[in-house]
């Protein structure tokens, strides 16, 4: 079993050089969030498997956190780039012209 953790870990070591690599050559923005994600993603993997070689569980919590902030993370600087659109119209789209009421409302 723990020659499998060992080859487990260290495939995780190559991901992560490769996906190092990729974070900070990215020709763009995308690029380099999608591998901060990825990086996320193999630290969680990292602390699961260290979790399995040790046969405890307190490392769960982390793992929680680690997945939230993940998720929050990615959340929030999706939002933040679509707020920067090059388009003029996005104003627009957030705010909608109030719908007519009929005429048969007004009256009462």
């Amino acid at each position: 079993m723990t020659v499998v953790l060992g080859i487990s870990l260290a495939m995780l070591g190559v991901a992560a050089a490769l996906v190092l690599v990729r974070l900070f050559k990215g020709p763009s923005n995308l690029d380099r969030i999608v591998a901060a994600e990825i990086l996320l993603v193999i630290v969680i993997a990292g602390v699961a498997l260290e979790s399995a070689r040790q046969h405890t569980t307190t490392y769960l919590p982390l793992l929680m956190i680690l997945g939230l902030v993940g998720f929050v993370g990615g959340v929030a600087v999706t939002r933040f780039l679509s707020r920067d659109s090059d388009e003029p119209d996005a104003d627009v789209a957030d705010h909608p012209e109030p719908r007519q009421q009929p005429e048969a409302w007004e009256q009462s």
